[in-house]
């Protein structure tokens, strides 16, 4: 009686250890997963980015310390014209004996001329100018658990900006071009990153890496969601932090 009570506990003692190792190595692998991902991303910004009144967020890398806006006349493009362009982070480097430029810039573009295939094919048709890129074609790339990306990876002889002894110049050197294109069509949104890094400073900005992680922080939003922020009070009701009053009722301030 007794030998088959120690059994039945010894069994008992090896079960509960058995389910505590499978919850302690479940709970390892989550965090280990966690560590990873927050490592991963502390190249980023912490604070997104809002964009076109916020109908898109992104996180930008740590490395750019410039921002231009559209209106800017420096050509830091490959695009002459990129789609719903709406900023442009840079960083200058020395390297080889001038100063070189790192370049994203972000196009948002909403609504009707949000069309990803349309969006596409302008840029597409501008890149197909260019002699060395004439036959280049979209490859479809991963971004985590986000919206599936079309991608142009343009290596080679192109224009890049640098500056040698505080003069300027375009001048055509070896490097890659990545330009990112995805669309929430129910959203009506569609984002475009283009990426230029010369060859002189790809060592410094593993473009592999970064324009992917960014990819992953990019984020839509539909116009319904930007303007029901702002919505009045209903009749007889204060109107919330922030938001305007119906006619006869006072604004309730913001909170602080």
């Amino acid at each position: 009686m007794f030998r088959s009570i120690h059994l039945l506990a010894a069994v008992g003692m090896l079960a509960a250890t058995g389910c505590l190792s499978g919850s302690y190595d479940e709970g390892y692998k989550t965090s280990l997963e966690r560590y990873r991902g927050e490592s991963e991303f502390q190249r980023l910004h912490k604070e997104p980015k809002d964009l076109a009144d916020a109908r898109l967020t992104l996180r930008v890398p740590k490395l750019f310390d410039k921002e231009e806006k559209p209106d800017s006349k420096e050509q830091l493009s490959l695009l002459k014209d990129v789609p719903g362009l709406r900023i442009t982070c840079r960083t200058e480097r020395e390297a080889a004996g001038a100063k070189r430029q790192v370049v994203l810039s972000v196009g948002v573009v909403l609504d009707k001329e949000s069309g990803v295939e349309d969006v596409k094919k302008r840029i597409l048709d501008q890149v197909r100018k260019e002699k060395a890129f004439a036959k280049e074609s979209w490859a479809a790339e991963a971004a985590g658990t986000g919206p599936a990306w079309s991608v142009l990876k343009l290596s080679g002889q192109q224009p890049f900006s640098e500056s040698v002894a505080s003069v300027p110049a375009i001048k055509n050197s070896e490097g890659e071009t990545q330009i990112w294109v995805a669309s929430d069509p129910d959203k009506k949104v569609s984002a475009v990153l283009e990426w230029r890094v010369p060859k002189e400073l790809a060592a410094e900005v593993p473009l592999a890496e970064l324009a992917g992680l960014v990819a992953r922080t990019v984020e839509f939003k539909a116009l319904a969601e930007q303007a029901k922020a702002a919505e009045p009070a209903k009749p007889g009701e204060p109107a919330k932090p922030g938001e305007p009053a119906k006619p006869g009722e006072p604004a309730k301030p913001a909170a602080p």
